[in-house]
């Protein structure tokens, strides 16, 4: 008996392997790093708020603010990664934006300005780790067919593995305050630019793994109806520059309500977990009262959660076949949303580190699934452009609201209120979920029927 599971598992294994072969397995280690990178910047800048604020002698919205300019600026730069990797190649593009990042954070640990450490980490450092990650999930997209959520969720360890990361930047901290640590963060994420120049694009190839992109309004015109306009106008040099623009960015997503839908998904959902990034260490700290060797613990239990979830869910979506993408999202969407509404009332170590690890597993599900329905409702042709744009919309959202919850902290001293109002707001995306299930098989329905 133990034999034959032995063997079972081994045969999986290799079927896993061969599903995206060498060059997959590639992208997969090129996304697992720039995803390590871009949430070690981030939990980096979490943990030194306090430092940072005392430096620089400024308020906690402010330092909140800035982190959330950087983590705009990784997001809002993936809607430019495809057209780059379709310009120069993957492996140009990645192995550039991993020089970057490493030099841009060794150069703002010398700079003695806030506004200038801002600059450099948003224009430089976060677009480098923003262009990677859009370029790898898309290759792993591409790669993969049948293990695609055991592929992103192996991916999506880089994001985990940070959580065990932070007790060695919390030392580096210590020993050698926060230059010296951004100092030693730019010379690893240097090792970025090695793993880009071992990718390789997957060979062009027709639509061969049951997956269809979704039409948006603007396909159901006739070819004749799009040429009109040329001809109506004389081939006028704005209009070409429109629709140069419009094919490149994928503009006509935007008449897609399964895009829309989407768009709404991954900003509310990404806009909450960056906010629980930024003010979690004075959120336990500061108003619960425990020490910050406390919250390290607690964020270890996040990261043990998140290691679990990875592992686990490849093989249990692919063994559960009953039940859809979707209602596995909404699932996780739902529980996510339970643990901000019961966090704000425990006051117990034990009770925070249970809830701490549900929500640690609930959160990759819900990344990991999300990358998987951006295949299956856009195939390969079009879900590089999707992420971009997901990124950017939601990067905007972080821009204009990622304050409010330091801006609440400084007010009323007190994180209860916004924790509330994050888990109502995250039941939204449950509905949203519904409905994106619903509008789909609606697509698929009138496809068949047309046809």
């Amino acid at each position: 008996m133990v034999s034959g599971c032995f063997e079972r598992v081994l045969i999986s294994l290799v079927d896993t392997f061969r599903d995206g072969g060498l060059h997959g397995w590639i992208a997969v280690l090129g996304s697992f790093t720039s995803r390590l990178a871009w949430n070690v910047l981030v939990k980096c800048l979490g943990m030194m708020l306090p430092t940072l604020q005392e430096q620089f002698v400024t308020s906690t919205w402010l330092i909140g603010w800035m982190v959330a300019f950087v983590d705009a600026g990784v997001e809002g730069s993936g809607v430019i990664a495809t057209p780059l990797m379709d310009r120069f190649g993957a492996r140009t593009v990645v192995t550039v934006c991993g020089l970057v990042a490493g030099i841009s954070v060794i150069t703002a640990s010398f700079l003695s300005s806030l506004y200038g450490i801002t600059f450099i980490l948003t224009i430089f450092t976060g677009p480098a780790f923003g262009i990677s990650y859009v370029i790898t999930k898309n290759l792993i997209g591409s790669y993969f067919s049948k293990s695609i959520t055991t592929a992103y969720g192996l991916s999506t360890l880089g994001s985990s593995f940070t959580f065990f990361v932070v007790p060695l930047i919390q030392l580096f901290l210590d020993i050698y305050g926060w230059r010296g640590t951004w100092l030693l963060l730019g010379g690893w994420f240097l090792n970025l630019a090695v793993v880009g120049a071992l990718m390789k694009p997957p060979a062009a190839s027709g639509s061969r793994d049951g997956y269809e992109s979704a039409h948006t309004d603007e396909e159901q015109y006739t070819g004749e109806d799009k040429l009109a306009p040329n001809n109506r106008f004389g081939c006028s040099y704005f209009i070409r520059i429109f629709s140069s623009t419009r094919d490149t960015f994928q503009l006509g997503l935007f008449s897609s309500i399964l895009f829309l839908l989407i768009v709404l998904n991954y900003s509310v959902w990404q806009l909450f977990y960056s906010a629980w990034i930024i003010y979690y260490v004075q959120y336990t700290t500061v108003s619960k009262g425990f020490t910050l060797e406390d919250a390290s613990q607690f964020i270890i239990a996040y990261g043990v959660g998140r290691t679990f979830a990875c592992l686990l869910i490849g093989p249990l979506v692919q063994s559960v076949q009953a039940v859809s993408t979707h209602t596995w999202l909404a699932g996780a969407l739902l529980l996510s949303g339970v643990y901000y509404a019961v966090d704000p009332w425990l006051t117990s170590y034990w009770p925070i580190v249970a809830n701490s690890l549900m929500f640690g597993f609930f959160y990759p599900v819900t990344s990991i699934l999300m990358d998987v329905v951006v295949k299956e409702i856009f195939g390969k042709e079009q879900m590089g452009h999707v992420f971009g744009w997901l990124g950017l919309v939601s990067g905007l959202a972080k821009l204009l609201l990622l304050y409010f919850p330091g801006l609440m902290y400084d007010l009323t001293g007190d994180y209860t209120v916004v924790f509330s109002l994050m888990a109502g707001a995250q039941s939204l995306t449950v509905f949203a979920t519904l409905g994106l299930s619903w509008r789909q098989k609606y697509h698929i329905s009138s496809s068949e029927a047309s046809s």
